[in-house]
């Protein structure tokens, strides 16, 4: 149960992944905002098992290896952010954006932002061992019961934001400008991500 409520209180602190799914609910619905949380669960996939075999502990004793992790994630998200302005000024694109949904960039978007951000993977490490006990049996199990336990939820949470920014969308798309306001928003939104993982002070390299 404290592992539960630490949590979610966890999952109710902004972060890029929210940011992405709120983001994508407010300006192209529940169906692309659920691609980009199936993104970011998908994600786990890789960091799970890297996690429960200790991999992930390279993030932190390496501040340089994190600096280039978060830089990579970081070009990344600026990359997008800048392919999504020039779509808005582009009425032929944002007409091609519209009728083919995005579905697969969108799910690519989430997995990358997830996967490029080692962040997860720190807090991870830092986090799930608190809730272990050699007592109740092998670690490594543990570990991966509670890493599971928490993308699973996860997977709901981002359910959630999702279908209620999506909700927000359906009084916004009223309005005529907004195909072009929401191409431009995403972009914004994903450069000023980019920027929190770049100047965020809060990793190893910063301890």
């Amino acid at each position: 149960m404290l592992f539960l409520a630490a949590d979610i209180a966890l999952k109710l602190t902004p972060g890029p992944d929210m940011a992405l799914t709120l983001t994508r609910g407010m300006t192209q619905g529940f169906r692309i905002a659920w691609l980009s949380v199936l993104g970011t669960f998908a994600a786990g996939f890789v960091q799970v098992p890297l996690i429960v075999l200790g991999l992930a502990a390279i993030f932190k004793e390496s501040p340089t290896l994190f600096l280039a992790v978060k830089l990579m994630g970081a070009m990344y998200l600026i990359y997008l952010g800048v392919r999504a302005i020039r779509r808005s000024r582009n009425p032929r694109a944002l007409a091609e954006v519209a009728a083919r949904g995005q579905g697969w960039d969108v799910f690519v978007q989430g997995f990358m932002t997830n996967l490029l951000n080692p962040k997860v993977f720190i807090f991870l490490i830092a986090f799930l061992p608190q809730f272990t006990d050699p007592a109740r049996g092998p670690v490594w199990m543990q570990l991966l019961f509670l890493a599971c336990f928490s993308k699973v939820f996860g997977l709901f949470s981002g359910a959630t934001y999702a279908y209620g920014a999506a909700r927000i969308r359906n009084w916004l798309t009223r309005n005529r400008w907004f195909l072009r306001a929401q191409e431009g928003a995403l972009g914004v939104t994903m450069i000023a991500v980019a920027g929190y993982l770049i100047f965020s002070q809060d990793g190893p390299a910063a301890k």
